[in-house]
This record gives C-alpha cells, sequence and structure tokens, in this order.
C-alpha cells in the first residue's frame, strides 16, 4: 500500500502498480531497520515496506506497489539511480520510483539460507553483504537487468562492507579486510589484505564515510584508516559505537549508555569533547539521520523524530493494522467496523473509509478465535474463557468473562474455546473442551447472551471447529477435532439439535479438522492439516447417525498445498482455502481451480487451474472472510491485511429498486478490464444476463450454452470475443433458474 500522512495523520492511498487482479494490500508496521538521506529525502526501511519523507509528506511502499516482500532491512540508492529495497531474506526488490516499476533479485535467496547484513553501492557497482558470504551485482546493459558478478562465499559473515576511493573494506569474523575493487579477482580472501592497528578483542560495527575518509565503529571507540592501518581516535574512546554519520559541520553517533539510546555529535574533525543530542529508551533506535535541527530515528512506529529545538519526541502513525501476526478478521455489520486479532490484542478498520483504529485492545487472554454480533465482540481465549466486549461509541468496553462450568456431575474442566459459531437464530454456540477428563461440551448462548444449553459430549472429546447448518428442515451440528490443535483425537462430530437434546455421532479420520463450512449445493467440505475432503449430502443418509468414514471423500489434486488453514463459500458458491503457500479457490461448478500467491512465489506445484501472483504479503494465509456486498476476499496473515476483489455482482441499498448500476461507470474498456454490476437490495438473485446494443441487436449472452455468467462481470465483447466500440449498451440481468426475476439497465461504453 502506498498511503500518504501530513505529520501525524495518513489522508490518501495511491496504487503505484496496477495488476489484472485487484488485491490491496494494508502492512502493519511495528519496527524501523533502516534510514538513508538522500539530498534532504528521507527513506526509511520497516517490516512494513519503506517510507518516503519528501519534507511534509510520508508515502508508504508495500506489497501492493511493487514490492515483492513487505520487510525492507536495508535501503540503497545504486549508481543508476534505482532503490536496493533488501529484504531480510537477502532477496532485494529493485524499486525504479520515477519509472513506477520494481524487478525482483533471488539469486542469493535461491543459493541458501542467509540474513542481509548491508547493502553498499559504488560507482560501479552493487555489493550485497549477508551473514554466509558477499555477492557484487552489475547492470547489463545489453539484456536491461541486474546480475550477479562475483560471490565470494569464503568471507563467512560479511557484517559491513563500504568502498572509498576505489577500495573496498568488509568486516569479516577475522578482521577488516580490504581489496582493491579493480582487482581481477575478489571470490579468493587469500586475494584480500587486513587492517592492522586495532586493539584486541576488537569487533568492527560499522563505517561512516567523511569524503574520501573511513572511519570505524567499533565496540571500543572509533578507528581512521589510514593506508592498511587502523589509527585510534581520542573521541568516543572505549564507548561502543553503534551507527555514524557526517554531515557538513558534524560527525553525529548512536551507541548504549545505561540502558537507553544515545546520540552524540562532534565536529566532523573530531575534534573536541561530543555532546549529548538525544537519548531514548525507545527499543530499535541506534540507526538515524539528522536534518535541518531534527533527529530521525528508527523506532516500532517505523519511524520517530526529535525535535531538538522545543526538546519534544514525535511518533508517527501509518494507516495500516497495528499489530504483526493476524489470526482472523471479522466483519460488524452492525458498526461497519472489521475487526482483527493478533494473538493477544484486538483493533478494528473502519470499512466505510479504510482507516484504522489507533488503539489496540487487550483481548484478556492468548486468543484462538472471536465473533462479532451487533455491537457485541466474543473472543475465545486459551485458557481464560470467552471474554466479551462492546462497542460504544469508537471504543470496545470489556464487559464480562465466560468461563464456561461443566454439566452436573463432571468436574470442572480448563475454559479452552476454540470454536464459535452463530445460527439463525443469533445463538452463539461455543466449544469447551478438557485437558484433564475425557469429555467435552457445546454451551449455547441465546440472543442476549446468557447460557441456554450445555451439552456433554461424552463420545467426541475435544471439539476444535464447530459448524452449524440447517438442512432437511433440521439443524445440524459439525464438530472437527484435531491432535495438531492440542485435541484427544483426529475425527469429525455431526448430530442434529432438536431444540432439546444433542446427540453426536464420532467419524474417527487420519487427519486433524481444522474448519467444515457448506457450498450452496449442499456439499460439506472438511479442511484438514493433510488436505480438502467432502460429503455430498445429496448422496448420503439423511441422518447423521449413519454417516460413516465411507461417505467421506478426499479431494485428490487441487490446493496448491495441502495443510488447510480455513475454508469458506462465498456469495457466487467458490470455495476458498487458506493454506501455508497461499489461497486455492475451487470454482462455483467445481470444475476449475485458481490458486493466489505473493509475487516471489517460485515453486513448482502440481495443482491444476492457474498460479496468479499478486500483492499478498504472505505465503501463510491465517483467515479468509468475505465482503459480500464488495465482492471483496478479506485474507488475514501475520504481515497484516490484503483485500481481493473476487466477484462482480454487487448489491446496494444505494441502489433504486428496478434499476441497475455499473462499476466503474462509463466503461474503460481497453480489452483486459472486467466491468462490475452493482443490483438493488430486492431479495432477488441475478445471475446472467443478455447485452444488446441501442438498436436491439444481441451483442452478448443468449440461449442453449451462450449464457453470459455475470458472476465474474463483462469483460466489453461480444459473442466472437471482438472488443465492442464505444456506446451506449442495454443489459437485462436475470435469475437462470427464475427469469421472471429480471432487471434492466444501460451501459456506457468507452473503448480505449
Amino acid at each position: 500500500m502506498r498511503s500518504k500522512v501530513i505529520m501525524l495523520v495518513l489522508i490518501m492511498i495511491v496504487s503505484l502498480i496496477s495488476a489484472e487482479i485487484k488485491c490491496t494490500t494494508f502492512c502493519s508496521i511495528t519496527k524501523g531497520y533502516d534510514i538513508k538521506n538522500y539530498s534532504g529525502k528521507l527513506y526509511f526501511g520497516t517490516n512494513g515496506g519503506m517510507i518516503y519523507n519528501s519534507g511534509s509528506d510520508n508515502t508508504v511502499y508495500d506489497t501492493d506497489d511493487g514490492l515483492y516482500k513487505p520487510d525492507v532491512t536495508k535501503i540503497e540508492k545504486d549508481y543508476r539511480g534505482m532503490f536496493w529495497l533488501g529484504h531480510d531474506d537477502c532477496s532485494v526488490s529493485v524499486l525504479d520510483l520515477a519509472g513506477k516499476k520494481v524487478s525482483y533479485l533471488n539469486d542469493i535467496e535461491q543459493a541458501g539460507v542467509y540474513t542481509l547484513n548491508g547493502i553498499f553501492s559504488s560507482a560501479k557497482y552493487i555489493y550485497v553483504a549477508t551473514s554466509g558470504l558477499l555477492a557484487r551485482y552489475k547492470f547489463n546493459d545489453t539484456y536491461k537487468k541486474y546480475e550477479i558478478s562475483e560471490i565470494n562465499s569464503m568471507t563467512g559473515n560479511v557484517k559491513s562492507l563500504s568502498v572509498v576511493n576505489g577500495v573496498i573494506y568488509a568486516a569479516l569474523p577475522t578482521g577488516l579486510h580490504y581489496i582493491s575493487e579493480a582487482a581481477p579477482n575478489i571470490n579468493y580472501l587469500s586475494n584480500w589484505s587486513v587492517i592492522s592497528g586495532f586493539a584486541a578483542g576488537t569487533i568492527v560495527n560499522g563505517f561512516a564515510i567523511n569524503t574520501d575518509k573511513l572511519y570505524v565503529l567499533t565496540n571500543n571507540g572509533l578507528y581512521l584508516v589510514s593506508g592498511s592501518s587502523a589509527v585510534k581516535q581520542a573521541a568516543f574512546n572505549n564507548e561502543n559505537l553503534y551507527f555514524g554519520i557526517f554531515d557538513s559541520t558534524n560527525f553525529y553517533v548512536s551507541l548504549d549508555q545505561v540502558g537507553a539510546t544515545v546520540i552524540k555529535k562532534i565536529s566532523k574533525e573530531i575534534a573536541g569533547i561530543p555532546e549529548i543530542i538525544f537519548g531514548t529508551e525507545e527499543p530499535d533506535t541506534k540507526v538515524f539521520t539528522v536534518v535541518n535541527n531534527t533527529v530521525y530515528f528508527t523506532s516500532s512506529r517505523g519511524y520517530s523524530y526529535y525535535d531538538v529545538s522545543n526538546d519534544t519526541e514525535y511518533s508517527m502513525n501509518f494507516n495500516v493494522p497495528k499489530e504483526k501476526g493476524i489470526k482472523k478478521a471479522v466483519i460488524d455489520d452492525a458498526s461497519g467496523n472489521l475487526v482483527y486479532l493478533t494473538s493477544n490484542n484486538f483493533s478494528y478498520m473502519k470499512m466505510a473509509d479504510d482507516s484504522f483504529c489507533e488503539t489496540v485492545y487487550s483481548a484478556r487472554g492468548s486468543s484462538t478465535n472471536m465473533l462479532a454480533q451487533d455491537n457485541d465482540l466474543y473472543i475465545c481465549t486459551w485458557g481464560v474463557g470467552v471474554n466479551y466486549f462492546q462497542l460504544e461509541g469508537n471504543d470496545y468496553v470489556y464487559k464480562k468473562n465466560y468461563s464456561f462450568g461443566s454439566p452436573v456431575g463432571v468436574s470442572t474442566r480448563y475454559p479452552v474455546h476454540p470454536g464459535i459459531y452463530e445460527d439463525p437464530q443469533k445463538r452463539i454456540w461455543i466449544t469447551n473442551w478438557n485437558d484433564i477428563d475425557a469429555d467435552s461440551t457445546v454451551t449455547v448462548l441465546n440472543s442476549s447472551g446468557v447460557v441456554e444449553r450445555s451439552f456433554p459430549l461424552e463420545n467426541f472429546t475435544c471439539p476444535y471447529d464447530i459448524y452449524l447448518d440447517r438442512y432437511n428442515n433440521q439443524n445440524w451440528v459439525w464438530l472437527g477435532s484435531s491432535k495438531q490443535s492440542f485435541g484427544g483425537l483426529n475425527g469429525l462430530g455431526v448430530g442434529i439439535y432438536d431444540g432439546q437434546y444433542l446427540s453426536v455421532k464420532a467419524i474417527p479420520m487420519s487427519e486433524g479438522i481444522i474448519d467444515i463450512v457448506r457450498d450452496d449445493d449442499n456439499t460439506v467440505w472438511i479442511a484438514t492439516n493433510n488436505g480438502i475432503k467432502y460429503i455430498d449430502l445429496k448422496i448420503s443418509p439423511t441422518s447423521p447417525q449413519s454417516l460413516s468414514a465411507a461417505y467421506i471423500t478426499n479431494v485428490a489434486s487441487g490446493p496448491i498445498s495441502n495443510f488447510i488453514y480455513d475454508a469458506e463459500v462465498n456469495n457466487i458458491n467458490e470455495k476458498w482455502f487458506a493454506t501455508d503457500k497461499g489461497i486455492s479457490v475451487l470454482s462455483s461448478d467445481n470444475k476449475a481451480w485458481r490458486h493466489y500467491v505473493p509475487k516471489y512465489y517460485s515453486g513448482s506445484s502440481t495443482a491444476p487451474g492457474e498460479i496468479i501472483k499478486t500483492n499478498l504479503p504472505d505465503n501463510v494465509i491465517n483467515d479468509i472472510e468475505f465482503d459480500e456486498k464488495n465482492g471483496v476476499a478479506i485474507i488475514s496473515s501475520d504481515n497484516g491485511l490484503s483485500f481481493i476483489e473476487y466477484g462482480r455482482i454487487f448489491k446496494s441499498d444505494k441502489v433504486k429498486s428496478g434499476e441497475i448500476q455499473t462499476k466503474p461507470s462509463p466503461f474503460i474498456n481497453d480489452g483486459n478490464s472486467v466491468m462490475g454490476f452493482y443490483f438493488p437490495e430486492d431479495g432477488n438473485i441475478y445471475d446472467t444476463a443478455k447485452i444488446f446494443d441501442l438498436k436491439g441487436m444481441l451483442v452478448r449472452g443468449g440461449d442453449g450454452g451462450k449464457e453470459l455468467n455475470i458472476q465474474l462481470g463483462w469483460d466489453g465483447r461480444d459473442n466472437s470475443g471482438k472488443i465492442v466500440s464505444t456506446g451506449i449498451y442495454q443489459v437485462i440481468a436475470f435469475n437462470k433458474n427464475d427469469r421472471t426475476k429480471n432487471i434492466t439497465g444501460k451501459i456506457a461504453v468507452v473503448r480505449k
């Protein structure tokens, strides 16, 4: 996400890199790594992208702006003016800000497991220093791409690197080494020389360059390189120096002092007594820059700054999720909030304007799951029951804790509640498993939040997931258990609630059950830790007591990975599966798969269907939620929230009865775009259409297999596949199963 703030308030979001699949991301920023000052313009590397500060505005670049990964641990502007945004695994997103293009270099990442320590550009090469090797890149003018020129894997850990006066300096475990940049072969460590003059036990932390002089920051002070020797400076003697920079008049350096980070300055000639200009106990603050009497430093907000003139420290606040590790997100329809949950906390985004609440609320326990209902929020925890919050104004206020006891005659259990579900009567069903006794319960809260029922599950221990379904005029209750989730067994439980009693039939399975959901065709999909299974209720016994493993079918080939974290069905009957390698989607007719993966995906998958590389910041997907009014899938993952448009049929109370609106309008028909349809909230389902020109000639759609399925919109082409011309067209939309339910409208098309 590229977003803009003025001072502390975000005001604008802009897309830099367009994609055929619209995927908007909001990556959380909880740590700063690097700062660079180029001609007074500041660039900050964070764990949620790169922040560009133009002097008054901040712009955040993350994965939907072209970056391949959200963590930017190192920033370097090379000799061609390209920004090298280094990721922790040593892959690099090379950003051309002027041309709005991003290329990806993953040579080192593919070569092994290394950690990025630094990137440095000379006038001829770009050097990448890692925990296990040194790589040198150059730009190939013939093929217009960056290539590795040399790799030295004999270096071991290259802690820091610099090039001054045509000489490469590298801090290695065996000392500070140097070699001419013009040397014919830098790949052999035996060709390098070692700088002498350091005190015994010296550890090099980094370098600072003053014009053509190289200073070395160490754990015992500051040294100046002179030829093949290092000369100890009187200033900063025996101080552990971490990071330093020169400006036109001063040298600034950060160091630890009594549990805090302080920044000292001294004249650039390193003469006189250093003075402290700033100190903070904020963690991750050692990288900094100084501009116009203001100290900018890395922090848990990405970066913060200190105004020396008024002795005031300011923290930034970007319009992103406030924490990493998002496990689940749910829509509170009453408030329009999207509430997201992390391991111990929660917060929300206002969906009306995509603004994130600044407050992070405690879940009051290690959270496992949650449910939103009419401004109420129920958060399930691991060990301290279910915590109930209520929205008052713009804040969620803690009201009470449910720690469900046991049925009569059963000892009190450890209150672990991993499963929660709301039935059509707005009752809330909550699983509770016991880590001591071989029994568990399902507790039901009525619409007022009062315990209505509590069912012991004598033959089905440790239910993890729960799913309620109305099928054949009966209330079916589905339960899943998983040893992977600390359950007592792997298996499926199914029963019918008759208003008074619940009896569950246990069906043992070899896989752990993670999630259960039914689609519009009466197929129950079962997500496990080893693939997807399903039960076709149309050909299965009508009584749960007669179900057995014989009616469970395995999906032999389909998802991009067999470890499934979540399974959901959207309003066009697509089946979405969250995996540890991306998202797999099965079409509404169960005939086609597509898979959403991050841009950096390079695996050789045997999964059928289309692999779609998009802006996802993570490959491990924790949860999927649908904003069905807008046809958007909301994806929760460790680095943030992603929003993928999946459909082109929308319902809106802003559309008048009997009318159709199109999105966008006018429709710019360039052969690649797809137009969506907005229908009124009239209770009807419109899934098929015919499109005519104003002369009444059929342009798209028809009968007998030529029907236009508008669930995925209209691509601006006629029945022969040709792009239609600029003009006004008439559309008739109807329900394919009941054509008496139809609606008409007009489409404005501009051919590009």
